[in-house]
């Protein structure tokens, strides 16, 4: 219930003050739960991709912000996974119909640009064979910067690109070089959405 207040509340704010606009819904897997994947410049990535994406997100969290009370709260409330001790939950949720979302870079990034991405997406398609949803936020890093105490009110798009689908392994060890492949393949289809803008 919560994460559907939350998301509300996100989805007016975003709209009236950021003129919030995705494209690409269609490109949503009909007939399959799936991981959502962006890239991430700035603290309002999350409640972005929330606002856009009409189904429940169990977005993965850094594990340091859970230090603080009333952020563990929040969380908490929205239903996140910290990241660290979260792949078995995420998993689980994954083979329960669940959308699990997370943010590949790790972090913020400092100048805008898309950084390298971490093995846990793709790590996740590869053990359950659910689709990557790829998201490109543009227009979030102007919005609010990794350094920025108040936001400014500029447009911000969301462009969704088709289900990325990479091949289950059934296998305890994840062959590398297909491992390194998925991570490419989803970084390559973001970069290309903000590319083209």
């Amino acid at each position: 219930m919560w994460y559907w207040i939350f998301r509300e509340i996100s989805f007016v704010i975003l709209k009236l003050f950021f003129r919030l606009r995705v494209e690409g819904l269609e490109n949503l897997p009909k007939k399959t739960n799936f991981i959502v994947v962006s890239n991430h410049t700035s603290f309002l990535d999350p409640f972005i991709i929330e606002s856009v994406i009409p189904r429940k997100i169990h977005c993965l969290a850094l594990r340091n912000l859970y230090r603080t009370f009333w952020v563990r709260w929040f969380l908490k409330l929205k239903e996140t996974l910290p990241v660290g001790s979260s792949s078995e939950k995420a998993i689980y949720l994954l083979t329960k119909n669940e959308v699990v979302g997370l943010f590949p870079e790790g972090g913020r990034s400092f100048n805008g640009r898309l950084k390298e991405f971490r093995r846990g997406a793709a790590l996740l398609a590869i053990k359950t064979g659910r689709p990557i949803l790829p998201c490109a936020i543009i227009g979030a890093y102007k919005a609010l910067p990794r350094k920025a105490k108040f936001p400014k009110f500029v447009p911000i798009k969301v462009k969704i690109g088709k289900p990325v689908y990479l091949l289950k392994e059934f296998e305890d060890t994840i062959d590398d070089i297909h491992l390194q492949e998925g991570i490419f393949r989803i970084r390559n289809t973001i970069q290309e959405m903000l590319n083209d803008g």
